[in-house]
């Protein structure tokens, strides 16, 4: 292989190096959207700064970032969050949907699924945050989980090593996949139905296929 390039979503470092070890290549991640195209760059497995295009100028918006370059008409307005470096280069800091804020801690969904997806035998998994509660306004934490021979106390355990717990999922879903689409992305709406729908019954191959933890 001459290379790899990755997009769509955040490839993690690990799994960058990975890569390039097994197939003895250089792997690049692209970064851009529908309405900008390709605007920066990154050797994943070395770097976490994202390096812009020649030509492509970033402005941080509160509810996202101000994208100006020579091939679009006019500045386009993405959903991220970035944080400029002092080089020019920038880091992604999630989304403004992304980002929780309770009991005056800050978090973002983003950054809790991977931390779900760091725990020794998950194989799959996203963190979500639920519709407030009439009472106190605040949406509750949930997560699904694709992790064969684990239950969801035991992958609750290991989270708390890691994650503050105000943030921790109320409700932890254990299920034997997830409904990603053609290009890896899941729909909130079945998430939300997934976590309501009635627990699949265990078989011998799938001795915990589906839980809560409290």
């Amino acid at each position: 292989l001459a290379g790899i390039v990755s997009a769509t979503a955040p490839l993690p470092r690990e799994l960058a190096a990975e890569a390039e070890a097994r197939w003895h290549t250089e792997l690049r991640e692209v970064f851009g959207s529908t309405e900008t195209c390709v605007i920066a760059r990154r050797r994943t497995a070395r770097e976490e700064a994202w390096t812009l295009l020649p030509g492509v100028r970033l402005a941080p918006q509160p509810d996202g970032t101000l994208v100006q370059a020579a091939h679009l008409p006019q500045p386009m307005l993405l959903a991220d969050l970035v944080e400029l470096q002092a080089d020019g280069r920038f880091h992604l800091r999630g989304r403004q949907a992304d980002l929780l804020e309770i009991a005056g801690k800050r978090a973002s969904l983003g950054d809790l699924t991977r931390r779900l997806l760091a725990v020794p035998g998950v194989e799959d998994g996203v963190v979500l945050q639920l519709d407030a509660c009439r009472g106190d306004g605040i949406g509750r934490i949930a997560a699904l989980a694709v992790a064969p021979g684990l239950a969801a106390p035991a992958i609750i355990d290991a989270l708390r090593g890691s994650v503050d717990p105000v943030f921790l999922p109320r409700r932890l879903r254990l299920l034997p996949g997830l409904p990603r689409n053609a290009t890896g992305k899941l729909c909130r709406e079945e998430l939300l139905a997934l976590l309501d729908a009635p627990a699949p019954a265990r078989s011998s191959a799938m001795p915990e296929a589906g839980g809560d933890a409290p």
